[in-house]
């Protein structure tokens, strides 16, 4: 009698579960998803934000509708706040702040009101490799040639605490005439600045040229320095930097291991956070998918599970010690 009862319990359970996973699956018939963009139209994270709106739909139960929302400001902080505190917690908004915008959760940066451990991650498309491009009319082809040029050079920058200023203001400090200009708040915006002449450097993540592939073609700018070794023959930001200052590198370069992850408000129903997040890593070994990611130059081939950037995201959290802290935010601010 004991194990028909204990059978019986057990298939209640299991049919209980179907029904709410059934349930789970329903929820979003009928309905639209908000997905905001923490950058301007026209860069590579509104690029890739476009794209993962346009095919997610397909492979979540009951396919409803995903309407990109841009909400640019400080680096992908504004759309972070958002995310974190002001919006609905039922599945229903979903986001793409940018790039390094967990880290100055991290670092505490003044007008950060989100915690980036307690976010929902839903999955990354993949690593990046960012590089510093420079115009190619000044005759610069490696970072020694950088360091002989006799003038400053002016740098797109599109925030304070985005790697943008980081890099370039730690490449300055170990004699590298750069001089970080703020004020362009988008990839398309400091493109722009680099064919006219604006600027002539911006340290930025290789996809950033998706919508201007004609910049590298034609050499109007040329890469002289990478974050990650994945493109022969170019210096890899890592050897320029002295061994104890890689702690703060890590953190400045910490979105190349992340990649563009889209994530939810913190609180979603754990049914919904398992349907988004399947449904994304489907999205990302789908052929469509891949083939439009690859003709805007985003990468796409070997996605990063939700659960697999949680762990990411308490690693780097823990490493953000008060020392290399102080030492990021010297390196942040503007000069």
């Amino acid at each position: 009698m004991r194990m028909i009862r204990g059978a019986a319990v057990a298939l209640m359970v299991s049919i209980g579960a179907t029904g709410a996973w059934a349930q789970a699956q329903d929820f979003y018939r009928g309905k639209s998803i908000t997905f905001i963009i923490g950058y301007g139209p026209g860069g590579g994270v509104d690029s890739a934000s476009r794209i993962i709106a346009r095919h997610l739909p397909r492979f979540i139960p009951g396919k409803p509708e995903i309407i990109p929302q841009n909400m640019e400001g400080a680096g992908g902080i504004v759309a972070g706040n958002h995310l974190g505190l002001r919006a609905s917690r039922d599945g229903l908004t979903i986001g793409l702040p940018g790039r390094s915008w967990f880290v100055e959760s991290m670092v505490k940066s003044p007008g950060v009101t989100f915690d980036a451990t307690k976010f929902v991650y839903l999955g990354s498309t993949g690593t990046n490799n960012t590089m510093l491009f420079v115009r190619g009319d000044l005759k610069i082809k490696t970072p020694e040639d950088l360091k002989k040029y006799p003038d400053k050079i002016a740098t797109a920058g599109i925030g304070t605490g985005t790697s943008t200023v980081t890099i370039p203001n730690m490449l300055a400090d170990y004699g590298y005439p750069l001089k970080v200009v703020l004020g362009y708040n988008s990839s398309a915006r400091s493109l722009l600045a680099l064919e006219q002449g604006e600027v002539g450097a911006y340290f930025t993540p290789e996809d950033s040229f998706s919508k201007r592939p004609d910049l590298i073609e034609k050499k109007v700018v040329v890469p002289i320095v990478q974050s990650q070794s994945s493109a022969p023959g170019i210096a890899v930001l890592r050897d320029l930097v002295p061994k104890k200052d890689l702690p703060v590198l890590n953190l400045f370069t910490a979105y190349d291991q992340t990649g563009l992850m889209v994530v939810a408000p913190p609180g979603v129903p754990a049914d919904r956070v398992e349907i988004l997040r399947k449904a994304f890593f489907e999205m990302c070994n789908d052929p469509e998918f891949r083939k439009d990611a690859a003709n805007a130059g985003e990468p796409a081939g070997s996605p990063i599970p939700g659960a697999d950037l949680d762990g990411i995201i308490a690693k780097l959290n823990a490493a953000a010690t008060p020392e290399v802290v102080a030492e990021y935010r010297r390196l942040g601010a503007a000069k």
